[in-house]
C-alpha cells in the first residue's frame, strides 16, 4: 500500500498536469481561431520559435514584473500606516528604488523606512532583488525625480 502523502503528491501532480494540458488545449484553439490575444500570439511564437536569447529575455521581464510589484506591494506592508510624506519608486533590472520625502529631523520616520528596506532585502536578496533608498528631509526642498513613479505626494 502506498503512503498517503505519496498518494496526495501524485494526485497533486496528476490534477496540475491535466489542467496544464487543458489550459494548452484551450490556447491552442484561441491561436487557431485567431481570439487569442496579442500577447499570447506573441508568448507562443517566442515559445515556438528558435530565438533563446527573445524567450530568456521574457522570462527575465516577467520574473522582474513579478518580484517588483511583489517587493512594493510588501514594503508598503511594512510601513503600514506610517509613509512618509512623499514617497515614489522606480526600478532598475535587480533594484526597487525609493524616494522618500519625511519631515526634517524625523528620526522614528527615517528608522521605519530603514527597517522596511531591510525587511525587503532580507526576504528578497535570495531571488537576486534588492530595494535601495533615498530618504530626503523636506527641508531639502528636492522635487520627486522624473523617472519615479509618485505613490504619494
Amino acid at each position: 500500500m502506498k503512503p498517503v502523502a505519496q498518494s496526495s503528491k501524485q494526485s497533486t501532480r496528476a490534477e496540475w498536469f491535466d489542467n496544464l494540458i487543458a489550459t494548452l488545449k484551450t490556447h491552442e484553439l484561441q491561436l487557431e481561431t485567431n481570439t487569442a490575444s496579442e500577447e499570447m500570439r506573441q508568448v507562443y511564437d517566442i515559445f515556438m520559435g528558435d530565438d533563446l536569447d527573445a524567450m530568456f529575455k521574457m522570462n527575465k521581464d516577467t520574473t522582474q514584473k513579478y518580484f517588483v510589484r511583489k517587493i512594493i506591494v510588501e514594503y508598503l506592508k511594512s510601513l503600514d500606516k506610517n509613509l512618509p510624506q512623499k514617497l515614489a519608486f522606480d526600478f532598475n533590472d535587480s533594484e526597487v528604488l525609493v524616494w522618500a520625502e519625511i519631515n526634517d529631523n524625523d528620526e522614528v520616520q527615517e528608522k521605519i523606512l530603514a527597517r522596511a528596506e531591510s525587511r525587503i532585502n532580507s526576504i528578497f536578496h535570495p531571488y537576486g532583488f534588492d530595494m535601495e533608498s533615498m530618504i530626503v528631509e523636506k527641508g531639502d526642498n528636492l522635487p520627486i525625480p522624473n523617472h519615479y513613479k509618485t505613490f504619494k505626494a
